[in-house]
């Protein structure tokens, strides 16, 4: 048996350790996520869509720019109740596309 820590400096390991050999946690370790989900495993959420707010931290820039972005067709989304969403490969396209135009000029 562990000798009981006393300090309020007890480290969280120790706590949980105390705790599992009183029964009062199970230590489950962790897997990472994968991608592609394997049969007869538990789906695993992943990042679907962004909003618009969060594309706009994305690419450095202001919200109201990434709405006329939206707005005007520059950057796709779809309406998602009262919401825009973004996928992932639409920001990328977006991307790719500013970076063509600035080669071509």
């Amino acid at each position: 048996m562990r000798k009981e820590t006393t300090t309020a400096t007890m480290d969280t390991t120790d706590l949980l350790d105390q705790l599992a050999e009183r029964g009062i946690v199970a230590l489950v370790p962790q897997q990472p996520p994968t991608a592609h989900r394997q049969a007869g495993s538990p789906a695993l959420a992943t990042r679907r869509w962004y909003s618009v707010r969060e594309v706009a931290d994305m690419l450095g820039y202001g919200l109201s720019k990434t709405k006329m972005l939206v707005t005007t067709g520059q950057l796709r989304s779809i309406k998602d109740g009262k919401y825009r969403r973004i996928l992932p490969e639409w920001v990328d396209e977006y991307i790719n596309r500013r970076v063509r135009e600035q080669a071509t000029t």
